[in-house]
């Protein structure tokens, strides 16, 4: 924790974006690939008449569900983005308004 009431590294807002930005992009395939595999075996290695597709339809809406949570991810990766650029922008204003006061 800062000893100050701020501190920030432009540097690691961006590397831990980016590390955000990447596990959306290594999740989301997964969460496909592992609904292919569900769909396989409610299809094939445990399929029962009424039950396998309500199971598939089920899955399936879950999937969805955390595709949709995963990728809300890479909104926290933006957000952090922009205070990095607001930030920054300020800091530039205030340099800048400083110059020509003095």
């Amino acid at each position: 924790m800062p000893a100050g009431n701020i501190n920030i590294d432009y540097n690691e807002i961006q590397r831990v974006s980016g590390v955000m930005n990447q596990a959306v992009n290594d999740i989301n395939p997964l969460l496909i690939s592992t609904k292919t595999t569900v769909e396989g075996l409610l299809d094939n290695g445990l399929f029962m008449q009424q039950s396998s597709p309500a199971l598939k339809e089920s899955y399936t809406n879950l999937t969805a569900s955390l595709q949709k949570a995963v990728e809300s991810i890479n909104s926290f990766a933006n957000q952090f983005n922009q205070i990095k650029n607001n930030v920054e922008k300020m800091d530039a204003d205030i340099a800048a308004g400083t110059k020509k006061a003095g």
